[in-house]
């Protein structure tokens, strides 16, 4: 059996003065083992199991059974499963969560404007903003912002892919896209599905490329079929 994953906790909100009110009755040994029934809990995503519970007897043998069972009686929850939980810590964990959250906002938000302020982005982005029609593009500043916003949130995204995108459109100028569609595209319409060649256009085009041997050699469609397609394809590469 797959052995389940189990997110490593490397920290969690604990409300001190909370915690000095609601054990200031218990002895020494009885707070201790509130603490680490509460520091399985939060390893646990706030449950903990009877399987749990006997691991927390195996591991602090110094601390009697009947100390664990007060302690639960107390301040625990059990379910129909005998899962163990406690309002407070579940209370806890969503503060903690909001904790992480929002420092990794800020940090990703830091570290877009260090992209901003790149010397290498700003390079990159007015290589992107000059080859571009005049009358498709945004306000360079604000596309600046866009494209370090799309680097940073799609790893698909690349200087070097949309600058192919950008000289590979077929078409007029003024049908490009406007150049924040273009930045803004996460499905890939523009700049991540390749082209693919039907059966019948890869035929032609074969039989195009041999038309273009037998004028150099006569002998060309009397070889073997296999030969025929190695010369073929080693023709493509080479003038590729």
């Amino acid at each position: 059996m797959k052995k389940k994953y189990e997110p490593t906790v490397y920290y969690y909100t604990h409300f001190i003065e909370s915690f000095i009110a609601d054990t200031y009755h218990l002895t020494a040994l009885e707070k201790y083992a509130y603490l680490t029934m509460i520091w399985e809990a939060h390893r646990k995503r706030g449950v903990v199991s009877n399987k749990s519970l006997e691991s927390l007897y195996k591991k602090n043998k110094d601390i009697p059974k009947e100390v664990y069972n007060s302690v639960i009686f107390e301040f625990w929850d059990v379910d129909d499963e005998g899962n163990y939980t406690n309002s407070k810590i579940t209370s806890d964990m969503t503060v903690t969560k909001l904790h992480k959250d929002k420092s990794s906002k800020g940090g990703k938000s830091s570290s877009l404007q260090k992209m901003i302020k790149s010397d290498q982005r700003i390079d990159e982005y007015n290589q992107i903003h000059d080859a571009y029609p005049s009358k498709r593009r945004v306000a360079r500043k604000e596309g600046l912002a866009l494209y370090c916003k799309q680097l940073q949130d799609d790893k698909r995204m690349t200087f070097k892919r949309i600058m192919e995108v950008v000289k590979g459109f077929d078409c007029q100028p003024q049908y490009y896209p406007m150049l924040d569609t273009l930045l803004r595209d996460t499905q890939g319409k523009y700049w991540k599905v390749e082209k693919t060649e039907s059966n019948h256009d890869r035929a032609m085009r074969m039989m195009s490329v041999g038309n273009i041997i037998a004028k150099k050699d006569s002998s060309f469609y009397t070889k073997p079929m296999e030969e025929q397609a190695k010369l073929i394809n080693n023709y493509i590469k080479e003038n590729a």
